[in-house]
């Protein structure tokens, strides 16, 4: 029996046990050695530590430098085991600390340099860093936006609750799964300021034409500069168009005829 046992456990893949993050095999370790100490100072000193638990809680304490007092071994061998304890023990918990502290800090650089993978679901994501963008995401409208953008090091609305930023093209399929576009609500897609017209248009069109590729049906707002653009962007799938200069040049000419 326990020869069949070991081979099956020979022939399992153990792979996955390796991807679980190191706190939680540290979690184990402290939980394994309290737990094994517990039931040997219980053996050595039975009279001071009577059970199993009041065991495992004294190695905590122990460890943990805490140190209540509420326990203390009076045999030589226990002495021992409580300094060998304290020397290993202590160590194990500061590891622990410190890969937590690290695991923060690092979780907290990966959102602010846009490496974080957006997690949610329902949200607008916004395509393109610019004075559009930034205004919207200033505005308090209740929305949880996705900011996707290749051109900015770091999140512009870092101090924000209700922005994420993604640092990437969004015209690759695997920037906008980041974004989690398939579960978004709408996609915004704005113009590349650091382009000519034609070009930044033409790029917009190939985002849209990513976007849909990963969510057909979601509602696609579309920035563009030209004109002749226009007829592509409907094929390509947008559902609502934006002429930025017919829109600025409209509101000039309205506000010209106003005061004349």
């Amino acid at each position: 029996m326990a020869t069949l046992l070991i081979e099956v456990m020979q022939e399992m893949d153990w792979s996955w046990v390796w991807r679980w993050p190191r706190w939680f095999f540290l979690i184990i370790l402290i939980g394994v050695f309290v737990l094994l100490f517990g039931i040997a100072i219980h053996f050595i000193e039975p009279s001071t530590f009577p059970t199993v638990a009041e065991g495992a809680w004294w190695v905590l304490i122990t460890i943990s430098t805490v140190g209540y007092g509420d326990y203390a071994p009076t045999t030589a061998a226990g002495r021992w085991m409580a300094a060998f304890i304290l020397l290993f023990g202590a160590g194990v918990i500061s590891s622990f600390f410190f890969t937590i502290a690290s695991t923060a800090f690092t979780r907290h650089q990966k959102f602010y340099e846009g490496k974080q993978d957006y997690k949610g679901s329902g949200h607008v994501v916004i395509i393109g860093w610019n004075a559009r963008t930034s205004w919207l995401l200033d505005q308090d409208d209740g929305f949880s936006y996705v900011l996707v953008d290749e051109s900015i090091e770091y999140h512009p609305r870092f101090e924000s609750d209700f922005c994420q930023f993604i640092k990437g093209k969004a015209i690759h399929p695997s920037t906008l799964q980041r974004a989690s576009v398939d579960r978004a609500s709408a996609v915004i897609i704005t113009a590349n300021q650091h382009l000519d017209e034609e070009t930044a248009d033409a790029q917009t069109i190939l985002t849209l034409l990513t976007v849909r590729g990963l969510h057909p049906t979601i509602p696609c707002i579309v920035e563009l500069l030209t004109h002749e653009q226009i007829a592509s962007a409907k094929k390509a799938g947008a559902t609502s168009i934006i002429e930025s200069h017919y829109t600025v040049g409209n509101a000039l000419h309205q506000s010209l005829i106003t005061y004349s």
